[in-house]
């Protein structure tokens, strides 16, 4: 499959020119993997942000807290994950698994600086993408907290 044109087909790349978008498939590396392959696991700082460009990918989270399943949910053709991969020193809040075989194509942190030299349009945009990833992280660890707060509250005696 070729990373140019999968590229050219996603709404989050069709409004940069042909340029910037060759220079991005450029710097990212196409791999493929079996089923139970595991990209990133939470807690631990992620190599790189992957698009899914066949197969699917389960999601899921392990509350920090509770040590329960938190969430999961899969991922399919088109999707981004990973982008907090791009931040030096930034935990995975996931694991990534293939469900199935899968073909992605990785952009590593290194590769993501370079791409402010080559497409500075695209790097923006994908700076634009790790800050909205982060505020919603920011907020379910804010309601998080709120809700264990409001637990202790009601399970403590007065």
């Amino acid at each position: 499959m070729d990373i140019k044109q999968f590229l050219k087909t996603l709404p989050a790349f069709e409004s940069f020119t042909g340029a910037h978008v060759d220079a991005l498939a450029g710097l990212m590396a196409v791999s493929s993997h079996p089923a139970d392959h595991r990209l990133i696991t939470q807690g631990a700082q992620g190599d790189a942000m992957y698009l899914l460009m066949e197969g699917a990918i389960r999601t899921s989270r392990i509350h920090e807290v509770t040590g329960e399943l938190d969430e999961a949910r899969d991922l399919h053709a088109g999707e981004i994950f990973g982008l907090l991969s791009l931040i030096e020193n930034m935990p995975a809040g996931w694991t990534s698994v293939a469900k199935e075989a899968v073909t992605v194509a990785a952009l590593s942190r290194p590769d993501f600086l370079k791409l402010y030299e080559l497409a500075p349009p695209v790097a923006h945009h994908l700076q634009y993408m790790v800050a909205v990833q982060l505020a919603r992280e920011l907020q379910a660890r804010n309601k998080e907290l709120r809700e264990l707060l409001k637990k202790r509250a009601t399970a403590t005696p007065a």
